[in-house]
């Protein structure tokens, strides 16, 4: 081979090296968090944002945000369109900060942001009201994807080890302590009429927040009673964490919490989970809120929880 042709190769090999993906990422490296949307114009998932996981930046999770967000005088902002839209979220040119903004209604501001941290993503919704009627019963809610929805086929980009979302890798802390949903928890009620052969893979168990209010009496939280699929369990979440672990492996974790907080569930359906936030009521003139984070945790559940309650401190 002559001079020429070594040069080519040599190109051709780094060149290759730089452009392909790794085969195996370690579980002691990781990347920054970068946040991306969808391209192309479509109608159903009209919210979501893209996060990239920090331990393979190839691979992201969709959030739902919101995937719903109503109130008594505020039309719903949905991930749902009536025709395609394209994505509605302003990225930053580091692709670290990303910004959604819609009026549901005249003078009134809906704002959705989120900043991506170290192994976290920091979130707030705000709703402000310059009009002259007052918003109540404000209900949201965050919905984080790790894979494609029910009926779709699995991306290639997905975060595949935490497709599973039901209650066999999901945890939340009671005072603290871990649990895991449905193992160590209780439930006195009937179960949905459904003709389900494996609960596992069909119920949605939901949580209440410990001081929060009783989601089953609530009126438009239809989905927890009935024929629905979803169900509360008796024990009560403190602080507001819902976690799924990769499939395998119970030192790495995937969480939500939002302050103050509604309520917790995980949906292995869909599959999805959320911990969705709670607001105060929106007088006329004024402006309401809440602040969330996705904590992306190596390590145990308990060092987890400690990540929460120490994040919810600076947030009071």
């Amino acid at each position: 081979m002559d001079l020429r042709g070594l040069l080519i190769a040599v190109v051709i090999f780094f060149t290759s090296i730089s452009c392909s993906k790794p085969a195996e990422i370690t579980e002691k490296h990781t990347y920054p968090i970068k946040l991306g949307t969808f391209i192309e114009p479509k109608e159903h998932g009209v919210t979501d944002l893209f996060i990239h996981s920090p331990w393979n930046p190839w691979q992201y999770a969709a959030l739902g945000f919101p995937e719903h967000c109503w109130g008594m005088n505020l039309p719903n902002t949905s991930h749902d369109s009536k025709e395609p839209v394209r994505s509605p979220w302003r990225i930053s040119e580091d692709s670290i900060e990303a910004v959604f903004e819609r009026n549901p209604r005249e003078r009134v501001l809906f704002r959705a942001r989120a900043v991506a941290d170290s192994m976290a993503v920091r979130l707030s919704l705000e709703i402000i009201n310059d009009s002259e009627v007052g918003i109540e019963d404000i209900r949201s809610l965050i919905c984080f994807k790790p894979d494609a929805a029910k009926g779709l086929p699995s991306r290639s980009v997905a975060m595949t080890a935490f497709r599973d979302t039901s209650y066999e890798m999901t945890w939340f802390p009671v005072d603290g302590k871990p649990v895991q949903l449905h193992e160590d928890t209780h439930y006195q009620g009937d179960y949905p009429d459904r003709g389900w052969t494996d609960i596992r893979t069909k119920i949605n168990w939901g949580v209440n927040i410990k001081g929060g209010l009783d989601n089953r009496t609530i009126h438009d939280m239809g989905w927890f009673r009935g024929n629905s699929p979803g169900r509360i369990v008796e024990e009560e979440a403190d602080p507001a964490l819902i976690a799924i672990h990769a499939r395998g492996d119970t030192t790495r974790w995937v969480a939500t919490i939002w302050n103050p907080a509604r309520i917790l569930f995980c949906n292995p359906q869909n599959p999805c989970f959320h911990s969705d936030p709670d607001f105060a009521d929106c007088p006329a003139g004024g402006k309401t809120g809440a602040e969330g984070i996705i904590f992306f945790h190596d390590g145990s559940f308990e060092a987890l929880v400690k990540r929460a309650l120490a994040w919810r401190e600076s947030r009071n």
